[in-house]
């Protein structure tokens, strides 16, 4: 990854946060607003690929700010974190999308290309 490539996506990164942010705001806003609940709440519990303290917090942060979502606990060796989510239809799914937005974050953090060996290890688990 070149470090214009870098930039880039260092740019657009608060803009995907923001995305996440409205998005879950408004499947909160609409469960709330119609009748009845859809609310399928669970733990679950995330295996990860950030490795540094910094990676795992932002991640950690991240997840809790977007609305429906809070990280509950922290394991340092390995990484993992135990996510609340208010919408778990399946726990396979939902880590996925754990995943999509560490992927997102790695990208950021990673500048020197370490990312791709990170996307890789996505089929592995």
């Amino acid at each position: 990854m070149t470090y214009l490539t870098w930039a880039l996506r260092t740019l657009w990164f608060p803009f995907y946060a923001a995305g996440e942010i409205v998005k879950t705001s408004l499947q909160v806003m609409w469960d709330i607003v119609t009748p009845g609940s859809s609310a399928t709440p669970a733990f679950v519990e995330v295996p990860l690929r950030a490795s540094s303290d910094f990676e795992v917090t932002m991640l950690a942060n991240l997840i809790s700010l977007t609305p429906g979502t809070v990280t509950v606990a922290v394991r340092n060796e390995p990484s993992t974190l135990w996510v609340h989510g208010l919408y778990v239809e399946d726990r396979e799914s939902f880590q996925r999308g754990i995943h999509a937005m560490e992927d997102r974050l790695l990208a950021v953090t990673r500048p020197t290309g370490s990312t791709e060996h990170a996307l890789d290890e996505v089929g592995q688990r």
